[in-house]
This record gives structure tokens, sequence and C-alpha cells, in this order.
């Protein structure tokens, strides 16, 4: 067993020389995992750790010199996409699958002798086709897609013996029961893991605590790391042209979608809808005899401060357009008009003379609800009609808002909020007023953004539970 043992750290060791050589971008992932051997027969990783069966290394080893490679990059990849740590999707097999083929289509742009397999040839097929119904193919979106393609259950078992080759189990720390999982369900395999650690560590090392409890308590390295890695990695293949592969662009599209800051949405809506009031005198409650006695008495020091805060008679204008057109899920737009409502709700937004125009919109502008109460709000969102489904320019609802911007005091206009995957022809102007476009789609192309354009980032899974 010693000899074993040694034996796959040193094929470990030459996977990791391999790696850094042919991938130096990589070289600080790599060594930002420990290594430990395991009695289970795969590998896996929590984000701190790479798990490995010394038998399990040695006999692919013996079957592929490339495939140990290919798992440590396969492994660096599910860390510094944070895979490991995006584990709240409901379906979590097709989650899994969805994180592997992303994983593998990387290494397989990345054409490094080291990661040969002769899998590649039928993976590129699958990933081609993916891609034709996948417009950026980060893991979030081939998991949505997977999702609302039924018949991918035919070719769930085929897709996941081309492209899985590690576990996941570990990364369940909180939900490890699945019900639509098979005989080998995430609990039995999370339970298997944890059991052998505790054991090799000694019988009070879980000290009685349940096994969810004994999960949470495994030091993991921290997600903010595994973003700061990504963005060294980013830098590194920008640098290094050599070191790209193929598919540069879209690759490069995959790795910075984890490192943009997702933004509040309740936040960013309580920011608009926050409204200066009017710096004006109240005439109806302010007495000037007591204000001018105090300034002949005290020299200038007044017994009482005018009001500054009057109503003035103007209405606050909030847009919400919404991106409607064929290439945005119904599901996702629903989400999203759903969360804002309910932040609405929380709000005095409409007890205050104020209105929110509402626009549903593709190539134009599809239909408009101005709403000025609650109740209004409310009514919409039992009513709801989704309408549109072409393609999608933004110019009209500029244009819409422009008219609202130019009829009315410029205090009176909140902003536009634009919710849209990002994909669609821009206005060249700057608007003269706020205007935010939520991108939904992390993996979007942040250079086709023209130069005014703000970009903020929510996590569509937030929105939508699939």
């Amino acid at each position: 067993m010693a000899d074993i043992n040694i034996l796959a750290e040193e094929i470990l060791k030459q996977g990791k020389k391999a790696v850094c050589r042919e991938l130096p971008p990589f070289i600080r992932a790599i060594n930002a995992l420990e290594f430990k051997a395991s009695d289970n027969n795969c590998t896996y990783t929590n984000g701190n750790t790479f798990y490995y069966s010394p038998e399990y290394i040695c006999r692919q080893y013996k079957t592929n010199k490339s495939h140990t490679t290919r798992l440590l990059l396969h492994s660096l990849l599910h860390c510094a996409l944070l895979h490991v740590y995006n584990t709240d999707f409901k379906n979590q097999k097709l989650w899994d699958l969805a994180c592997d083929i992303c994983v593998e289509k990387i290494i397989n742009d990345a054409k490094t002798s080291c990661s040969e397999t002769d899998k590649s040839a039928t993976q590129n097929n699958i990933i081609k086709k993916l891609s034709e119904k996948t417009k950026n193919f980060t893991a979030e979106n081939i998991y949505y897609y997977l999702q609302t393609e039924k018949e991918i259950s035919d070719d769930f078992n085929t897709y996941k013996a081309l492209f899985s080759i590690d576990s996941h189990s570990i990364w369940y720390k909180n939900t490890l029961f699945s019900t639509d999982d098979d005989e080998e369900t995430i609990e039995v395999e999370a339970r298997s893991i944890y059991k052998r650690e505790d054991d090799r560590d000694g019988p009070s090392q879980n000290g009685g605590k349940t096994l969810t409890e004994f999960s949470n308590a495994n030091a993991e390295k921290p997600e903010e790391a595994w973003r700061e890695i990504t963005k060294q990695i980013i830098r590194d293949l920008e640098i290094f042209p050599s070191q790209r592969g193929s598919n540069v662009g879209e690759n490069l599209q995959i790795l910075e979608s984890v490192t943009r800051d997702e933004y509040d949405y309740s936040e960013l809506l309580k920011r608009f809808i926050e409204t200066d009031e009017s710096l004006e005198i109240n005439d109806d409650e302010f007495d000037y005899i007591y204000y001018t006695y105090g300034l002949k008495l005290y020299e200038n020091i007044p017994l009482i401060e005018p009001l500054e805060y009057a109503e003035n008679g103007k209405i606050n204008k909030l847009v919400i357009a919404i991106d409607t057109s064929g290439s945005v899920k119904g599901d996702i737009v629903e989400g999203f008009i759903r969360k804002t409502y309910s932040i609405l709700n929380s709000t005095d937004f409409f007890k205050k003379s104020s209105e929110i125009h509402i626009l549903q919109c593709d190539a134009d502008i599809q239909n408009i609800a101005v709403i000025k109460s609650s109740q209004e709000l409310e009514e919409y969102m039992k009513n709801l009609v989704l309408h549109g489904f072409g393609g999608t320019n933004f110019t009209p609802v500029f244009q819409y808002v422009d008219k609202l911007y130019e009829s009315s005091s410029k205090k009176e206009i909140n902003g536009l909020i634009y919710f849209t995957d990002g994909d669609g022809i821009y206005p060249e102007k700057t608007p003269p007023y706020k205007s935010i476009f939520i991108i939904h789609d992390n993996g979007f192309d942040k250079s086709r953004l023209p130069i005014w354009a703000t970009p903020l980032y929510i996590d569509k899974n937030k929105l939508v539970t699939l």
C-alpha cells in the first residue's frame, strides 16, 4: 500500500508540473490546493483540498497518462469558476453536468498535449450543438438550457459519461439529499466521504455533530480568494497569447463572469426611488412673527427655523424597461417583476405622488403600463401577460424616456432601469438622466456596451427557482 501511495504522489507531482509547464496562468491556482489521499474511488475537491484515491490515480494513469493532468485542470476550473460554492440550484444532477460540460470545453479549447483525451471529438460535437442554443457558455446558462430542454433526459447518461470525471458530492454541504438522484445519491456519497475523513482522523473528530454541522466545520478556501485567483488567470491569459488556446474571447468571458460583483437589486431600486424633497418654504406652516421676533431680540438668531420641506405638486416617475426579446426566458422576466413588486411594497414610494412606467420591449416597445399605486401594481402582477419575443433594440425605450424627460421637470424623472441580457442595439447618445442596465446574463461581454452605459449584474437564480 505504501508503494502505491508513493507512486500516486509521483503521478500527481508530474501532473502538476505538466500544468505549470503548458499553462503557466494556472500556477497560482495549482498551488492553492492541498492534496490528500482518500479511500473513495474517485477524485473531488471542496475548494481547499484535492482528494484522490491512490488506486484510482494509478489505474487511470495506466490507461491514459494524460488523465491525471486533465483531472487536475478539471478540478482547478471548478474552483476558479466558483462552481464549488454555487450550489443553490434545484436540480443538482443537471447543475453538476452543466459545470462539467463548461470546464471540459475550456480544457479542450486549450489544446494542451498534457490533457489530451479520446473523448474530445465527441465532446466538441455536443458542445457545438449546445452552443447553438446557449449564447454564452457559462455553467449557469448551460444549466438553464438543460433544465428547460425536456428531451435532455434521454441524453443525460450519455452526457454524464462523456463529461463527468470527478465527484461533486462534497460541494453540497447543506443540501446532501436530492429526491431526483439514483441509488448513488448525494447523501450516500457525502456520508461516505465525511465518514472516511472522520475514521482517518480518529473516532472523536466528529464529536457527535450531525453530518451537516461536521461538513460546515470543514475548512474551505474562501470564495473571494478563488475570485482573486481567477482575476490573475485572466490577466495572464491576456498577457500570454500562446497560452490562450482557441475560442479565446468566449473562454475569457466565461472566466470573467465570476469576477463581476453582483449587485443587490433591492438596494439599487430603493436608491432610484429616493427623491430629493423640494427645499422650499412651506408658507402654510411657517410663522413669520416668531421668526422676525427672534431676529430682533437675539440679533440674527430666529426662534424658529423655516420648514424646508413642502409638497411641490410634482410627480416622481421611474421607468422600468423589461427586455422581452426571444433570447430572454419568460420565467426570468416574471421573477424580476415579482421581485420589483415585493421591493416597492416594502417602501413608501406610492405614498407620495409617484408613478412607475413598466415597458415591455424587444426591437420596439410592445406594452406600456403606467402604475400609480400599490393596488394597480398588484393588479398588473395578477394579469401579467408578456409581449414581444423578437429581436432587441434599446433605442425606442430611451426615446420614450427622453420625451418624458423633456415634457417634465428634470427632478421628476428618477431614471431608467433596463432589465436585459445585454445583447441588443444601444443608443449612441448619453442620456441626461440616470440609467442602469441590470444584466442577468453572467456571460455577457461587457465590451459590447457603449462607454456611457452602466452595467450591474444580478444572479438570475435568485429571480427564479429552477
